[in-house]
């Protein structure tokens, strides 16, 4: 289920420390954000980070707001990191740059079991060490039968 999007400056605030907000406003300021995308209730983009690799940060919603957030980063001293907080101000303001879709598992459910084995073999050849998550995750699941 698909809930609306509703967001307000105060609320991003509220959930940063100040110093991880201005950071924050600062990598929304520079652009710092790519891919972004909404997905029914979840807003998911890569930001740019002070490392080398950028980060893959989400947000989703429910009907009272903000649900969850996660980063890929190591941030770990309270509130959302600066990431996050520049997702969540590229949505506020500039909410026409996200791709819009259904949810992922949605699309998935609307495809049949040849079109997945498909796009999950092209995963497996695209990303190293996939093939050895899947199989531990197929074992997990013949498990629970």
């Amino acid at each position: 289920m698909s809930v609306e999007i509703s967001l307000e400056l105060h609320q991003i605030e509220e959930r940063a420390l100040d110093q991880s907000f201005y950071r924050g406003l600062s990598l929304y300021e520079s652009d710092a954000i790519f891919l972004p995308a909404r997905r029914g209730n979840q807003l998911s983009a890569m930001c740019v980070g002070t490392s080398s690799a950028a980060y893959h940060v989400t947000a989703s919603f429910d009907t009272s707001g903000i649900e969850r957030t996660s980063c890929t980063c190591p941030y770990d001293w309270g509130g959302d990191c600066k990431h996050i907080i520049a997702l969540l101000l590229t949505y506020l303001l500039q909410p026409e740059l996200f791709r819009t879709g259904a949810a992922l598992r949605e699309e998935l459910m609307s495809l049949d079991k040849e079109d997945l084995a498909d796009i999950v073999e092209q995963m497996v050849t695209r990303y190293l060490g996939l093939e050895d998550i899947i199989e531990s995750m197929i074992n997990e699941a013949q498990k629970d039968c």
